[in-house]
């Protein structure tokens, strides 16, 4: 039998709404802020939070973050404006960029198993699947992921 994460179907149900009220909220937020912003600030806006007595305005860059902390009083009337309370403090954090994820070179076969692939070709009648291996031994020796 499965095992469920949870073992009540209506509590999983009202986290899933609670979640999705939540982003709805967020997306609101984030709407409210970016139409207070000037274009070319509001674009650089990627995500807003709020909490208790926070909000937190996510960025791309210090430099853009440095501008959204000029148009701090902006930003607070319109959260104001949007949730009806009055934050005590306003963050603008920068989203670092991950790396990207370095390209793996394929593991190459080993001379062993070409040779006997190019063995088991020799021995076949002329049809697609020798011709599919002749292309890919070819591709291996020219792309140098022999042994």
């Amino acid at each position: 039998m499965f095992k469920q994460p949870f073992k009540n179907n209506h509590s999983s149900l009202q986290v899933l709404q609670q979640t999705q009220q939540n982003l709805a909220r967020q997306r609101q937020l984030l709407q409210a802020v970016q139409t207070s912003l000037p274009d070319n600030l509001a674009s650089h806006c990627l995500y807003a939070v709020a909490n208790k007595n926070s909000v937190s305005i996510f960025t791309d860059s210090s430099v853009w973050a440095s501008k959204l902390l000029y148009m701090r009083q902006t930003i607070i009337d319109a959260v104001i404006k949007q949730t009806c309370d009055r934050p005590i403090t306003l963050k603008v954090k920068v989203m670092t960029q991950q790396a990207p994820a370095r390209q793996h070179r394929p593991k190459s076969p080993s001379h062993k198993t070409l040779q006997m692939l190019s063995d088991a070709n020799n021995f076949m009648l002329k049809d697609s699947l020798n011709e599919s291996l002749i292309n890919l031994f070819n591709t291996l020796k020219k792309n140098k992921l022999t042994d």
